[in-house]
């Protein structure tokens, strides 16, 4: 009996070496137990891509790609996930069985046809744009805002003319059903069951994905009524916090200035763009997540962060900011003058005037110190004190210790505060998901950015099977809060219910998701140095178990809290019995470790 696709996939990894066959590709030269080699995926001088034999994975520390051989052969030769294995079959001697049937070729399958669905949609839009007497608006619309007819066809600009179902009788006449418009978020289903486009009388814009494949849509109204905006809902290939508007056309800019500009909307990105300043992308109407982080680490460190100098757009700045500095990179923030935003005071203004307010952004303490200056004032010293419990835990993000130890040195000096006192406010200061969780073992040798329990459980649970029987029976998937880990736990337990290892191969292709596949190289590469994983593991272990209790004991706090001010009774007794019966573990770590995270 022919073997399945996934017993063909494991038959390739046992008979394949990760650095023969990238050998292969790229020189590599063994440095210790791994090898070392320029990253063929981003431009560098200074090695930093890294190969490991034991592990079989590889992982570039410049611009964070990583995975097995699977997804080297993938990104390589810029091919599909099915090339790659028929490329690595026939080096490994493997025949592969019958792909149409296997649960990855249907979703690679239903991806592309969602694509297709997709890539169908812009050309329609597009067309009606650029040739239609239905677009004539749309046009005035997009001359009015100063784009030019070379930059609507870069971007693939379109128009949704004014009618219910303009697009879903086109989709029909190239056979196409209302039920896969549905699945792409193209079409809905009214009350009356009926189907009509999503998209009416509105200017399109295509939302593509750092392959320029097209994921989603964001539509904007004429004039000023609302809703202004509407989006395309998220669906298997667009999930808005994945993506980074703009990146696909900025990429190559971005990487030769090694600096990336961040603003808010698509005219905020296009309009700068078209003047051409080109290594600027627009977030899709969220804070920035961990996985469009990531997207910005594959091509810089960089970051000048540009939002409207509105109290919301300063609200978005700080949000974005501590996430940006607890991931690891260098961060700017550039601030308009009031009543502009980036495309306004480009088309008012010059592009040369724009680039100088980007050259002259901030730093994240000058910045963020203005903002609470002049919210708070100086006057009192619980005025002072508030400015220092907002200052700190953006400091307490910060790596490295010359840095750190100079932003509380400036802080205090601004302040007239004693630095001692700052100092001490901030060994209290604790911050989710990126605690200090080891004080004596030998984990403080590693480097990496947020660096806590939950990463170095999830990474020795991937190498060792003991400690990932010990792991299953100790803890639950509820019990990690760092949502990436989470999903990585999720997976590694169902492998094991299936009684096969969670390897860092199988989670990669179980998981099927490429910010997986980075994410699970680089909190391997994170454990990389420890010695006595025995004695990390066990640390590790207390750590995330007494961080647990108080975590369940601070929200046992607040339901008591509203159940007295609801005046329950039997209900707080009830909670202040369970808040009772909590107690951390007998030799749980210190609260404030003095370990590798101090100043």
């Amino acid at each position: 009996m022919e073997n399945n696709l996934k017993s063909a996939i494991e038959q390739i990894q046992s008979r394949i070496d990760i650095v023969e066959i990238i050998g292969g590709y790229i020189p590599l030269k063994k440095t210790g137990a791994s090898y070392k080699g320029l990253c063929p995926f981003h431009q560098e001088k200074t090695p930093s891509f890294i190969v490991s034999q034991t592990k079989q994975i590889y992982h570039c520390f410049g611009c964070s790609k990583g995975g097995d051989v699977i997804n080297f052969v993938m990104e390589y030769e810029k091919v599909d996930f099915i090339e790659s294995l028929k490329i690595l079959a026939q080096k490994a001697g493997v025949k592969l069985p019958a792909i149409g049937s296997s649960d990855y070729a249907k979703k690679a399958s239903a991806a592309n046809f969602l694509y297709r669905i997709n890539e169908m949609a812009v050309s329609y839009y597009h067309a009606i744009l650029i040739g239609s007497a239905k677009a004539g608006q749309g046009r005035e619309y997009l001359k009015s805002r100063g784009i030019d007819a070379q930059t609507a066809d870069k971007f693939k600009l379109g128009f949704a003319p004014n009618a219910w179902d303009s697009l879903l009788q086109y989709a029909g006449g190239k056979s196409i059903k209302h039920e896969s418009l549905e699945k792409a978020g193209l079409a809905i289903i009214g009350k009356d069951q009926k189907p009509y486009d999503r998209f009416r009388n509105r200017i399109i814009f295509p939302i593509f994905d750092i392959n320029s494949k097209p994921v989603g849509f964001g539509a904007r109204v004429l004039d000023d009524s609302m809703p202004k905006y509407i989006n395309s809902p998220e669906t298997e290939v667009y999930i808005k916090g994945r993506h980074l508007y703009g990146l696909n056309l900025a990429a190559g800019e971005v990487r030769r200035q090694n600096e990336i500009i961040i603003v808010e909307g698509y005219l905020d990105m296009i309009i700068p763009f078209q003047a051409g300043i080109q290594n600027i992308v627009a977030t899709l109407g969220t804070a920035l997540t961990i996985e469009q982080i990531n997207l910005i680490r594959r091509y810089t460190g960089n970051t000048v962060m540009l939002y409207d100098a509105d109290e919301a757009g300063e609200a978005a700045s700080l949000r974005s900011l501590d996430i940006l500095i607890g991931e690891g990179l260098n961060v700017k923030i550039a601030k308009l003058p009031k009543g502009f935003d980036p495309d306004t005071y480009v088309r008012k203004k010059s592009a040369a005037e724009f680039r100088l307010i980007v050259s002259s952004a901030k730093g994240l303490f000058d910045y963020k110190i203005e903002i609470l200056l002049s919210k708070y004032g100086t006057k009192s010293s619980e005025a002072k004190a508030q400015i220092i419990s907002e200052m700190l835990p953006t400091i307490k993000r910060i790596e490295n210790a010359v840095l750190k130890s100079d932003y509380i040195k400036k802080l205090s000096q601004r302040l007239s505060v004693d630095e001692s006192a700052v100092l001490a406010e901030l060994k209290k200061i604790k911050l989710d998901y990126i605690k200090s969780a080891i004080s004596d073992s030998p984990v403080k040798t590693m480097q990496g950015v947020a660096r806590t329990a939950e990463k170095i459980i999830a990474a020795l649970l991937m190498e060792d099977a003991d400690i990932a029987r010990r792991i299953k029976n100790e803890f639950s998937i509820e019990d990690f809060r760092d949502i990436r880990i989470r999903g990585v736990i999720k997976y590694a337990f169902e492998l094991m219910d299936k009684d096969r290892q969670p390897t860092p191969a199988r989670l990669m292709h179980y998981m099927q998701r490429e910010d997986a596949n980075e994410f699970i190289c680089y909190i391997l590469a994170e454990v990389e140095t420890i010695i006595d994983r025995d004695k990390t593991v066990e640390d590790c272990i207390k750590w995330l178990k007494a961080d647990n209790i108080r975590f369940k004991k601070e929200d046992l706090t607040r339901q008591i809290k509203e159940a007295e001010n609801l005046g329950k009774e039997q209900e707080v007794m009830e909670l202040v019995r369970e808040f009772n019966s909590l107690s951390l573990p007998s030799t749980s770590p210190r609260s404030e470790p003095a370990g590798r995270h101090g100043v």
